[in-house]
């Protein structure tokens, strides 16, 4: 039961809304501006194309899942993903502020609070979503068949967190 692309699907749909991004508009408007404007127009979010080959390296994974992944693909600018033998996982970043992170987390299926990572952070049905201030959102979403992952629950939350925070770190 991979649920992920699902969640993906709402992350990407709420970061390119309409008025999303209405507190930051220069954040807006470089996201708008596509991957056509080169380095120079480049937005935090630009990291999610090569997040999960640069971030999901095999001690990562082989911490993760019961079986290596397959390369790493690109989704879009802002997101990547893993697929392995029954299963995801999936980094989607967004340029957003906190009222953002706090509205898309409303769409969050048995999310509850997860410490030492950004500066909130929720964990949820399928992974984990957290925010950096003044405008950096991680979500990571990891799922599929029993036995695809090799961690779960606090442990799980944790080391998705883990890449959040190298991620918030990093600048494009």
């Amino acid at each position: 039961m991979t649920r992920s692309p699902v969640y993906l699907a709402i992350a990407l749909t709420l970061a390119n809304a309409p008025g999303h991004c209405a507190k930051s508009g220069a954040n807006q408007s470089a996201s708008s501006a596509g991957g056509s404007s080169g380095s120079s127009g480049a937005t935090w979010s630009s990291l999610g194309a090569t997040a999960c080959a640069k971030y999901l390296t095999p001690d990562v994974t082989g911490a993760l899942l019961t079986d290596p992944p397959g390369p790493a693909k690109t989704l879009s600018r802002q997101a990547c993903a893993l697929d392995g033998a029954g299963g995801n996982i999936s980094i989607t970043l967004i340029d957003d502020g906190a009222a953002g992170f706090d509205a898309f987390s409303k769409n969050l299926v048995d999310a509850h609070p997860i410490s030492g990572i950004g500066d909130k952070a929720l964990q949820h049905a399928t992974g984990i979503a957290a925010f950096k201030a003044p405008s950096k959102v991680c979500t990571i979403d990891a799922g599929g068949a029993p036995g695809f992952l090799k961690q779960s629950g606090e442990q799980l939350g944790q080391s998705l967190g883990a890449v959040c925070n190298k991620l918030f770190a990093a600048t494009p």
